[in-house]
């Protein structure tokens, strides 16, 4: 299936993202057998092994806990005709994978929607069956601009050249219709940070949340970086606001926290996840218990226990091996990588950290 020429947040692309098969796990050849390939074997047998790497998601405790309190929610809100239903908020810091994680949870929903349902909501095949409907806010987005997204997702006809003379409510009138003609279940909001609730217009904001709970047929999904601190969860701006205390009522807060292998339950949780990624790694020279065992404390200092920042460390640093033939991971390799210039920063850090732990442990 070719790449649509559309953006992002639109239906085809995310058509698109729900049906293209995964990559392929590559089998893992020995030293002698990578010699033994021709230079364009080579080629390919490198590309795939850098499309795997790209794919591997982990599934972490924190998760899976957001995974199945999301599939009670949607569950709930099927029979939910008499009451406002409840959204979920994604809230977590940067790179901690929340856009990752609501992303993956949505595609698997549109599959499973499609594999039960079939592709179209009736039986002349006219109306394409839209389970999910994915969209991303941007800068100092407004009522009307998240409508207006929420409008060209489902690429109506009349969006070129009318939809910016057109009123807010008439735009969300004319969303939920598509939400209804097309049976979606769940609408994926990402980067909702660039919502203002601590102002007047995030009064407005969450009046209008809460009308659209009460007016598309769906579950809202909301993901963004510390939500709850930016008083989306509050109740405004003196506490008089009680449009966003019922915001904090209807909304479950679901979290992604940093890994913390220097408690005695968190380094179970690193242990786990660091013999996840080493499974799924295809590395000839890479031996059982590289990145468990002598990498643990080196990739925490390095990542401070984000996974975008781990993830993106390993993936670079399994580029580099096998480019150059090293074929492992170690800190000799993985000291010549740069990652993020947070997880950077707080590398001497989290140095301190993890030593005077260990020295601790050792008295």
């Amino acid at each position: 299936m070719s790449k649509p020429d559309t953006g992002p947040s639109t239906y085809e692309w995310w058509k698109y993202l729900a049906e293209t098969a995964p990559a392929a796990r590559p089998e893992r050849l020995s030293m002698a057998q990578i010699g033994r390939l021709d230079p364009a074997e080579r080629k390919t047998y490198r590309r795939q092994r850098r499309e795997w790497h790209e794919s591997i998601l982990l599934r972490t405790p924190d998760v899976i806990r957001a995974n199945e309190q999301l599939d009670d929610l949607l569950e709930a809100n099927e029979d939910a005709v008499n009451r406002v239903r409840a959204a979920a908020a994604m809230d977590a810091p940067p790179s901690l994978g929340k856009s990752t994680t609501v992303e993956a949870y949505g595609l698997r929903y549109h599959r499973e929607q499609i594999e039960e349902l079939g592709e179209y909501v009736d039986d002349s095949e006219d109306i394409l069956r839209i389970p999910v409907c994915r969209i991303t806010l941007t800068g100092d987005v407004t009522i009307k601009g998240l409508h207006q997204q929420l409008f060209e997702f489902y690429a109506h006809p009349a969006r070129r050249g009318t939809t910016g003379r057109m009123l807010a409510r008439d735009l969300a009138t004319m969303a939920g219709d598509a939400v209804r003609r097309h049976e979606t279940r769940l609408i994926i909001i990402d980067d909702v940070h660039f919502l203002h609730p601590g102002t007047e217009i995030g009064e407005k904001v969450a009046n209008e949340l809460k009308w659209l709970a009460n007016e598309y047929p769906a579950t809202f999904l909301f993901a963004g970086v510390a939500l709850k601190q930016r008083g989306l969860f509050s109740e405004g701006l003196n506490g008089q606001s009680v449009a966003l205390a019922q915001t904090g009522r209807r909304w479950t807060l679901l979290r992604l926290d940093a890994f913390d292998p220097l408690s005695a339950a968190g380094a179970r949780v690193w242990r786990d996840t660091l013999l996840g990624i080493e499974k799924r790694l295809v590395l000839a020279r890479l031996r059982p218990g590289t990145l468990a065992d002598e990498l643990s404390d080196y990739l925490y200092i390095r990542s401070t226990g984000v996974i975008g920042s781990l993830m993106h460390l390993i993936r670079l640093g399994a580029i580099r091996a096998i480019r150059t033939g090293h074929e492992t991971l170690d800190v000799d390799l993985l000291d010549q990588i740069a990652i993020d210039e947070a997880a950077e920063a707080a590398r001497g850090a989290t140095a301190k950290l993890v030593n005077d732990a260990r020295r601790a442990a050792r008295k």
